[in-house]
C-alpha cells in the first residue's frame, strides 16, 4: 500500500484544489516527498500527514472560512475578521496550527449577514436619504455658531431634518438651529461630479472616532455629488465615488482605521493626494438574448443586479480558492 498521495489525491481528500495543496505545502501543513531525479509524474505528499490533516479538518465545525465569506460578499478579508470581532458576523473560533485559531461561519450565519449587506449595498442610496435640497443641508454635516456652539445635521425620529446640538443635548430644527443658535456650515458640500469609474463602499459602526471626520473630508472634497450615505441602525453606509482629491490640509482621520471598513475597492494616500479606487473595471459581454433575458429572471428573482448575479456564476465555475 502506498505510504504517498499524489498532488489530485491529496486535493481529492482535502477537498481542495491543486493550487492550494501547493499553498499548504510551502506553508509547512503537509510535507512534500523529494524527488530530485524527477522519477515520478506528480508531486507526492506523505499520507500520513495527509490523512491527520484530513482528520483536523473533519473535526472542526462545517462552514465558511472567512476568506470564502470574504469573496461571495465582495469585501476585504480583513473586514470579514473585524465584522467576526465587533459580533456582526457569527463565528466559531477553531484551532489552526500551532497555537493559532481560525474561524468558521455557518450557513445560517452567513445567510443572515447576506442579508444585512444586501440591504446596505445591493438597493442603490437614494439622494433625499442624506441630502435636504430644500435648506442645502446634508446628514451629519457640521455646524457651529460664532460663539463655537456646535452641531451636527440630523433627522429626528419622525426623518424631520434638523440638528443636534451636543452641548445642549438636544435635537433642534432647521430653523431654530439657524435663528436661535445661529449654527452655520463649517464647509461646503457641493462638487463637480467625477467621471464615472465605480464606486468604494465603507461600512463604518457607529461610535468609531473616525467617523465624523472622515464624513466632513468627503463631504468637503468630493461633495454630495460623488457620494451615497446611509444611516442603519448600529453602522453608516458610505458609497464613495472613484477618484481623486488633492490633500491641502492633513487628513483629519486616520487612514489605516479606515481599511478595514473599506468593503470594496481602495483608499490610499500618494504624496498630496487621496487616490479611490473601485473594486471593480467596467467591461462589455456580448450574449444571447435570451440568456439574457434567463439572468435578468434570475437575478430579479433574489433582488440582485444582473452584474452581481452573473459575477457569482463565474466565481463558482472558476472554483477559485483564496487562502
Amino acid at each position: 500500500m502506498n505510504e504517498w498521495y499524489t498532488q489530485k489525491e491529496v486535493a481529492a481528500r482535502l477537498g481542495i484544489s491543486k493550487a492550494t495543496v501547493y499553498h499548504y505545502s510551502k506553508q509547512g501543513k503537509i510535507r512534500k516527498i523529494a524527488d530530485p531525479h524527477r522519477l515520478h509524474r506528480e508531486a507526492r505528499y506523505y499520507k500520513e500527514e495527509v490523512d491527520r490533516l484530513s482528520r483536523e479538518r473533519e473535526q472542526h465545525p462545517t462552514g465558511l472560512r472567512p476568506s470564502e465569506v470574504a469573496k461571495q460578499l465582495g469585501l476585504s478579508v480583513q473586514s470579514v475578521y473585524k465584522y467576526i470581532k465587533d459580533g456582526t458576523i457569527k463565528a466559531t473560533e477553531v484551532p489552526f496550527g500551532d497555537e493559532r485559531i481560525t474561524y468558521v461561519i455557518s450557513k445560517e450565519a452567513f445567510e443572515e449577514v447576506k442579508e444585512l449587506f444586501r440591504s446596505s449595498e445591493s438597493e442603490r442610496v437614494r439622494k433625499s436619504e442624506y441630502y435636504d435640497s430644500e435648506n442645502d443641508i446634508a446628514l451629519f454635516q457640521y455646524y457651529q455658531s460664532k460663539d463655537s456652539l456646535t452641531a451636527r445635521v440630523m433627522k429626528d425620529e419622525e426623518f424631520n431634518w434638523g440638528f443636534y446640538i451636543p452641548e445642549y443635548q438636544k435635537w433642534t430644527d432647521y430653523k431654530e438651529g439657524i435663528e436661535k443658535y445661529g449654527l452655520e456650515p463649517c464647509y461646503e458640500i457641493h462638487n463637480a461630479p467625477f467621471d464615472y469609474k465605480g464606486y468604494v463602499h465603507i461600512q463604518i459602526p457607529k461610535g468609531e472616532e473616525l467617523l465624523y471626520p472622515f464624513i466632513d473630508f468627503i463631504y468637503e472634497s468630493w461633495g454630495i455629488e460623488n457620494l451615497g450615505i446611509r444611516e442603519h441602525d448600529q453602522s453608516i453606509y458610505i458609497s464613495m465615488r472613484a477618484g481623486e482629491s488633492s490633500l491641502e490640509n492633513p487628513l483629519t482621520f486616520n487612514l489605516n482605521q479606515l481599511i478595514p471598513f473599506i468593503q470594496g475597492g481602495s483608499i490610499k494616500k500618494f504624496e498630496n493626494l487621496l487616490i479611490v479606487r473601485s473594486a471593480y473595471r467596467k467591461t462589455n459581454l456580448e450574449l444571447p438574448i435570451k440568456m439574457l433575458d434567463t439572468v435578468k429572471q434570475l437575478a430579479e428573482q433574489e433582488n440582485i443586479t444582473m452584474s452581481q448575479w452573473v459575477e457569482r456564476a463565474i466565481n463558482q465555475s472558476l472554483k477559485i480558492d483564496e487562502l
